[in-house]
């Protein structure tokens, strides 16, 4: 058997590479490097990341390009729930039984004969689908739970969502069809805000293994295979189909490409997760074909990467490049006074010409001029004005002064900086009554001998 292991890693790249890779072999290679290096071994052809042209390789490009920071909740299966529950309603809800940080925390006398736990970070390691709880081995359980907490998911193939989920345990309920022995999954995917074609995972238990099949919107099955091969039944389409159809369409309107999956039980359907990567981008097509006809589908939006940094009261979004719009970004500065906003400066560059106005924190604009002219028109209040108030406000407690900025693009809040001395302490402020009311906001903190301060 050792030879044989040895044998194929020699002369299997694939193998060999999926061996290193669950090694850590590639663990600090960059994200492209390694996609590069990943998608030539699995799909026998070279990542076109400047002019991607299969589904496949615009599944790898949106990895690297399309890094939107709510994507990272849309994956935690404890978090979306909630998005869940408000878009659509908790009646579509598994029940959830309980939620926890440490195996060690689970009381298993407590929970109900058949449950079903897994984590909320990854896709599978350390499930536990308990049928009998007197014949669940509690201390194989646990083990396997901890080697699912510690899985970097988004280390194996790439799908940066899953980087900063806040790692959990969750119970669910055990879900049963009373009139099947196994659940029909269904999983709607939609191109750029419309639901082109479903998929209906069924027999998993079947001798031959898992069925995938594919149909359009009119519930006709597409000629091609993924992966998986497609089953004979004659699968019913579900009675909600297009109220689920309309739905969806309407909470996918501005995404390239996501996949909504749903358990049918009972004659209702429950939702499972959402995907972005469906694969993870390394399924095969039966027919290049296919690869190419649904690449033509997924409309690739402007390149926008970068990182989320997840705190305990906010989270701050690093990016390597602003979507280039129509006109300028306005830049959205908080004045914060010991914990307090007071008053926000908006800034936008044009061509020519940089333009300022304030407002106080109830949008009333101020009369108050720094470095540059007020704007001829001023400038509308930003959708998340509320939330960036909170932000400063959190942001700033206990400092005497910070300055917060962000930035509204496409109507999501970005971080811009944090400054602690606005253009150093040499700012211009007219009226002058500004400049000493502003003064009068910073409350001191009393100085010690030693140089520092005292609270």
């Amino acid at each position: 058997m050792k030879i044989m292991k040895i044998r194929k890693y020699l002369f299997d790249k694939e193998y060999r590479f999926n061996v290193n890779s669950g090694l850590g072999f590639y663990n600090k290679w960059d994200d492209e490097a390694f996609l590069k290096k990943a998608f030539n071994v699995k799909m026998g052809y070279s990542l076109n990341l400047d002019n991607p042209q299969t589904f496949n390789e615009k599944l790898q490009w949106l990895k690297l390009y399309n890094r939107h920071p709510e994507y990272t909740m849309m994956v935690d299966k404890y978090k979306v729930r909630e998005y869940i529950a408000d878009k659509l309603g908790e009646e579509y809800l598994i029940p959830l039984l309980g939620v926890w940080d440490d195996p060690d925390d689970i009381d298993f006398e407590a929970l109900p004969n058949q449950f079903v736990l897994k984590c909320n970070h990854n896709s599978g390691t350390g499930m536990c689908i308990c049928r009998d709880k007197s014949k669940l081995d509690i201390k194989k359980v646990k083990r396997e739970l901890r080697k699912g907490l510690k899985e970097n998911y988004y280390l194996k193939w790439r799908e940066w969502p899953y980087k900063d989920v806040p790692r959990k345990i969750i119970a669910e309920k055990y879900m049963e069809d009373t009139s099947s022995s196994e659940l029909n999954d269904y999983k709607f995917i939609c191109f750029n805000g419309k639901v082109i074609c479903s998929i209906v995972c069924s027999d998993c238990f079947d001798k031959d293994g898992l069925k995938v099949t594919f149909y359009n919107r009119d519930w006709e099955k597409i000629p091609f295979t993924r992966h998986y091969s497609v089953s004979e039944k004659e699968i019913q389409r579900h009675a909600i189909y297009q109220d689920v159809l309309d739905f969806l369409e309407r909470l996918s309107k501005d995404t390239s490409f996501k996949r909504t999956d749903f358990y049918e039980i009972d004659e209702r359907l429950y939702f499972v997760e959402l995907t972005f990567f469906p694969g993870s981008g390394y399924e095969e097509f039966d027919s290049e074909k296919w690869d190419t006809t649904l690449g033509n589908w997924v409309k690739l939006p402007d390149k926008f990467g970068g990182y989320l940094l997840n705190g305990d009261n906010v989270c701050i979004w690093l990016h390597g490049q602003i979507i280039e719009q129509e006109h300028s970004l306005v830049d959205y500065k908080f004045f914060c006074f010991n914990g307090e906003p007071k008053f926000m400066y908006v800034s936008k560059d044009n061509a020519s010409q940089a333009y300022t106005d304030f407002y106080d924190m109830s949008g009333n604009k101020l009369d108050m001029q720094m470095k540059d002219p007020a704007s001829p028109t001023g400038y509308d209040l930003p959708v998340n004005f509320d939330k960036m108030k909170e932000f400063s406000q959190i942001l700033s407690e206990n400092i005497p002064f910070l300055r917060v900025d962000f930035y509204e693009i496409n109507k999501m809040l970005y971080s811009g900086e944090l400054t602690f001395f606005h253009n150093a302490g040499f700012t211009s402020v007219k009226p002058e009554h500004w400049n000493i009311e502003m003064g009068n906001w910073i409350y001191l903190p009393v100085k010690n001998s030693g140089g520092g301060i005292k609270d």
